[in-house]
C-alpha cells in the first residue's frame, strides 16, 4: 500500500473517529449535565493523551526550547479549550449532531479571512468563491420560518463562535509554527478543560453516579475525540498534504449524518442537507490548489 493511500485512510479514520465522538457526546449529554460531562470526558481525555504522550517519550524533547514551546502550547490550548467547550454546548442544544458538524465547516472560511488579515496571505478567486459558497451553506442550514437570517438557535451561535476560536488557534499555530508541539498542545488543552470542569463539579457538588452505558459512552467518546482523532490526523499529515487531510476530515459531517441516523434516529431536513453539501463544496474550493503568497 502506497504512502498516499495510507495517508488517505488515516485521514478518513480521523473523520470517522471525530464523527463517532459527536454521537457518543450527544448520547451522554442527553442523560447528564454539561458540568458532569466535561469533568469526566476531559479527565479521561487526560489519561488517553497522557498515555500516548509519555508512552512515546515525547516529553524528552520538551526541554528543547521549552521557554518558547510551552507558552505557544498554552495559548493555542486555551483557545481550543474554550472552543471545544462551546462546541459541546452546541451538540447539547441542537437535536442532530450532524447539523453541528456541517455548521462547523465555516471554520476554513474564518481561517482564510484571518490569514489574509493577520498573516498577509493572499488567495485566488476560487478561494473567495469557496468562502461565499460555505457561508451560503451555513445560512441555508439555519433557515428558519422563511428567513435565511434565522440565527436564533443558541446551538448555531455556539458552534460558529467555537469555529472562530478554532480558527484563531490555527492562525496562531501558523504564526508560531517553529515552536509548535501539536501533541503537547493537545495534552494541555485536555488538561485545562479537565481542571476547569472538575472545579465546577466540586462547586456544584453534582454526583458522578451514572448508569453503566453513560460511563461506556464517556470512555469511548473521549478516546475517539481526544486521542484517536489526533493520532490519525497526525499520521495522515505525515503522508499527504495538509490541504488534502483537511478536506478529507471535513467529510465528518457526512459520517456524522449517517451515524446519527443509525444510532440516534435523527435526520437533517432537506434544506439542512443542501446547506451541509454547500459547506463541503465551499471547503473544497477553499483548499483546492491552495497557494499562499507572502507580502
Amino acid at each position: 500500500m502506497s504512502q498516499r493511500t495510507t495517508g488517505i485512510l488515516f485521514a478518513f479514520g480521523a473523520a470517522i473517529a471525530l464523527s463517532s465522538s459527536f454521537i457518543f457526546s450527544k448520547s451522554v449529554l442527553s442523560n447528564i449535565s454539561m458540568i458532569q460531562f466535561g469533568a469526566v470526558w476531559f479527565t479521561l481525555g487526560v489519561m488517553w493523551n497522557g498515555a500516548w504522550y509519555f508512552g512515546r517519550g515525547k516529553y524528552k524533547v520538551l526541554k528543547i526550547n521549552a521557554a518558547k514551546r510551552v507558552p505557544v502550547a498554552v495559548l493555542i490550548a486555551s483557545l481550543e479549550g474554550v472552543a471545544t467547550g462551546l462546541f459541546y454546548m452546541a451538540i447539547r442544544e441542537m437535536e442532530n449532531p450532524a447539523v453541528v458538524s456541517f455548521i462547523g465547516n465555516i471554520g476554513p472560511v474564518f481561517v482564510t479571512i484571518l490569514g489574509i488579515a493577520l498573516l498577509g496571505e493572499r488567495f485566488k478567486g476560487l478561494q473567495l468563491l469557496g468562502i461565499l459558497v460555505a457561508i451560503a451553506g451555513v445560512f441555508a442550514i439555519n433557515f428558519r420560518e422563511g428567513a435565511f437570517l434565522g440565527f436564533t438557535d443558541p446551538g448555531a451561535i455556539y458552534v460558529i463562535s467555537a469555529s472562530f476560536l478554532f480558527s484563531l488557534a490555527t492562525i496562531s499555530g501558523r504564526k508560531f509554527k517553529e515552536h509548535l508541539d501539536p501533541e503537547l498542545m493537545s495534552l494541555m488543552r485536555t488538561l485545562l478543560m479537565s481542571m476547569v470542569f472538575v472545579i465546577l463539579l466540586l462547586i456544584s457538588r453534582e454526583s458522578l453516579d451514572f448508569e453503566w452505558f453513560v460511563w461506556r459512552d464517556l470512555a469511548l467518546g473521549s478516546m475517539f475525540e481526544t486521542l484517536l482523532t489526533i493520532v490519525f490526523a497526525y499520521q495522515a499529515l505525515r503522508r499527504i498534504e495538509a490541504t488534502s487531510t483537511s478536506l478529507i476530515i471535513s467529510s465528518k459531517g457526512v459520517w456524522t449524518l449517517f451515524l446519527a441516523w443509525i444510532f440516534l434516529d435523527v435526520f437533517p431536513t432537506n434544506i439542512q442537507l443542501i446547506g451541509g453539501l454547500l459547506t463541503i463544496i465551499g471547503i473544497y474550493l477553499i483548499t483546492w490548489k491552495f497557494k499562499r503568497i507572502k507580502t
